[in-house]
């Protein structure tokens, strides 16, 4: 094998590794999402059975305070009607009397919304028990969730560990004035420091290479793409 075929070699397995690398560290970070997107449906679920209790507390108090009202206004009645047979003209007997009609036509209305207020309970309190399902729903989703978002990260870091001892391997394979560059680039940009070179292009930007580049990669010579700046490498076997 020549210098330059196993040097292209040993770019193309490190742009392997580094793009395993990055899918396995995807798929990691896909697991915390998840985790959060249930976390954040429970959280809504939870505010929403909040806030129907919140406007249950809210409707009976309404409801209480109008109940209150309502036996109120029932004493002045019976209290105005005690006075009906105390009038002394037929006038305060009139006045008396249109009190005790419009206090009737007032408690006929409070008595309607008394009653709107305990049905708006009552379907607050379905409503609640719903939302209580659906938070045990929400609760064993995220569990699962969760179960397996630690499964799965358990075994994706050990193929991440096994990976980056095979990095390791075979980047001590790299000639030490290529190295440096390599690390360089490798820490700033990941996967996409390294391109392979499709035809007499670049695999990252499709830039063409110049003759005398392709020539330098033939050699074995450290070449990077005078676009992009990725590290080029011959496609292994060419």
């Amino acid at each position: 094998m020549t210098a330059g075929k196993e040097f292209g070699e040993t770019l193309a397995r490190l742009h392997r590794i580094h793009q395993q690398l990055s899918e396995l560290r995807t798929r990691l970070a896909r697991g915390p999402a998840r985790v959060s997107m249930s976390r954040q449906k429970l959280a809504a679920i939870e505010a929403n059975l909040a806030a129907t209790k919140d406007a249950t507390q809210k409707t009976k108090m309404t409801a209480d305070r109008k109940q209150l009202q309502l036996k109120e206004s029932e004493a002045k009645i019976v209290n105005t009607q005690g006075k009906l047979n105390a009038a002394k003209t037929n006038e305060e007997y009139q006045i008396l009397k249109d009190q005790i009609a419009a206090a009737e036509m007032a408690n006929s209305v409070l008595a309607d919304e008394i009653l709107e207020a305990l049905e708006k309970i009552d379907q607050l309190n379905t409503q609640a028990e719903s939302e209580k399902l659906n938070i045990a729903a929400a609760e064993a989703e995220l569990k699962k969730v969760q179960d397996a978002a630690d499964a799965e990260r358990e075994v994706l870091e050990g193929e991440v560990a096994v990976a980056q001892a095979e990095l390791a391997e075979v980047e001590k394979k790299l000639p030490a004035d290529v190295r440096a560059d390599y690390q360089r680039l490798t820490k700033a940009r990941g996967e996409d420091a390294l391109a392979m070179v499709d035809g007499e292009e670049c695999g990252q930007c499709y830039v063409s290479m110049r003759p005398q580049a392709y020539q330098d990669l033939l050699m074995g010579r450290i070449v990077y793409c005078s676009s992009c700046g990725a590290m080029l490498y011959l496609k292994p076997g060419e």
